[in-house]
């Protein structure tokens, strides 16, 4: 049933709202801090709320051109978008392997190549890639059964390799670990075995030893930040480090962690706790007068929500998000078109993971792998994905077609194996 532009149906105009409370939180957020680290110097945080006024805006623009044409007409060029993101990956790759910036097109930024700048333009092709990588796999499993065996989700585990591989190698390890739970979902979703899925986890389980063998020394330090925050475990290291080698921590690593590599998540559950309930107030507070929290404007700006506006703040972003959440599955419960219902569930899956991978690396519950949180922090390539996605999500709910047959994705295996017993 299409509907007019303007009429974003009671889940769309709820998941509107809820954007619009993040992108103020976030705004606010980024210009309270007095000064923003940039290159060798600072730049007034004023000057990078402006630039992410001016990214909302063109995010704003473009998600009203998904809202006009529909995502059933976008689905028809899924293979060619997801064609185009890898693509776009490929400088990035390149620059890392013969380690050159091509003449600063494609920038080193703490030994990863993770952007293409352009003049007056930066663009994260690894942003823009989870859009198109949803969008492909909607599109590859709407029709098919073949997943219901374990060897069905084959191919599109292969497909998935493809980008994964081409972002670890920037490299950029939390952008992959995303992916994961985004297939698990719309496999899920499309009707495959519960139990291969698990089968499958099983066996990433498995090898998650020869995992931890091949990360880099800074990858392995940021996993055992989780651990390594308990003042009796880097007791116990310092006084035997041979005994704790799998973790790749040395006797000085452990004994001077606060104020080296876990000096960032120290700082930022400091400041999440110094919040309260209600928050030191806006633009006040140590960790926004100060450059004591590294990345506040965008990896950590959740510790910052909390600083200024306690826990009553946090919880207001995070209703929000679980607002987006509830509206998102109702939208993908109610479609019968089956493009529409993977691709609902799958930016649900995107935008959820997103949130737990960043409040959880900031309250110390996960690794820190420069996750960015939805609509609050800044940067143009982040916050235009999930404008995208969020445009998607509502488009599922304008212009979803009735289809007079049963529900997608529903199998009655047990009366198909009668059937073909009898015959």
């Amino acid at each position: 049933m299409k509907r007019p532009t303007h009429d974003l149906t009671e889940p769309g105009w709820a998941i509107l709202a809820s954007v619009a409370v993040l992108l103020v939180v976030g705004l606010a957020s980024i210009c309270a801090s007095r000064a923003v680290p940039a290159g060798s110097g600072q730049v007034s945080s004023s000057v990078f709320a402006v630039k992410q006024a001016i990214f909302a805006v063109a995010a704003g623009g473009v998600a009203f051109l998904i809202l006009r044409v529909g995502y059933l007409r976008i689905g028809r060029h899924a293979s060619l978008i997801f064609v185009v993101c890898v693509v776009l990956l490929m400088p990035m790759v390149v620059a890392k392997l013969l380690n050159t910036s091509f003449g600063g097109l494609v920038p080193a930024s703490r030994g990863a190549y993770r952007s293409i700048h352009l003049p007056g333009l930066s663009v994260q092709p690894s942003e823009l890639m989870k859009v198109g990588y949803i969008l492909a796999l909607a599109w590859y499993l709407r029709y098919r059964k073949n997943y219901r065996r374990f060897g069905g989700l084959l191919r599109p585990f292969l497909i998935s390799t493809i980008p994964m591989a081409l972002i670890l190698m920037e490299p950029d390890l939390g952008t992959v670990l995303l992916f994961f739970p985004v297939l698990f979902g719309m496999l899920f979703v499309a009707g495959a075995r519960i139990k291969h899925l698990g089968v499958i986890v099983l066996l990433g389980v498995a090898v998650a030893p020869l995992m931890w063998a091949k990360l880099k020394p800074y990858q392995r330090s940021r996993i055992a930040a989780v651990f390594l925050q308990s003042d009796g475990l880097r007791a116990r290291i310092a006084a035997a480090p041979d005994r704790y080698s799998l973790l790749g921590v040395s006797r000085r690593e452990a004994l001077e962690w606060r104020a080296s590599s876990g000096m960032q998540l120290v700082r930022s559950k400091a400041a999440l706790g110094s919040g309260g309930i209600f928050g030191q107030g806006w633009g006040r507070g140590t960790y926004v007068e100060y450059d004591f929290l590294p990345d506040r404007h965008n990896d950590f700006v959740f510790a910052i929500v909390g600083h200024q506006w306690g826990l009553v703040g946090c919880l207001v972003v995070i209703c929000c998000y679980v607002v987006i959440v509830v509206a998102g599955v109702e939208i993908a419960a109610v479609t019968t078109e089956p493009f529409g219902r993977l691709l609902a569930m799958g930016v649900v899956c995107l935008i959820a993971a997103q949130t737990l991978i960043n409040v959880g690396m900031t309250i110390g519950l996960m690794p820190v792998t420069g996750m960015t949180l939805p609509f609050v922090s800044y940067g143009g390539s982040s916050l235009l994905t999930n404008f995208l996605a969020a445009a998607l999500l509502v488009s599922v709910s304008q212009h979803r077609p009735f289809i007079l047959a049963k529900r997608p994705f529903e199998w009655d295996d047990a009366r198909r194996a009668a059937e073909a017993s009898a015959g």
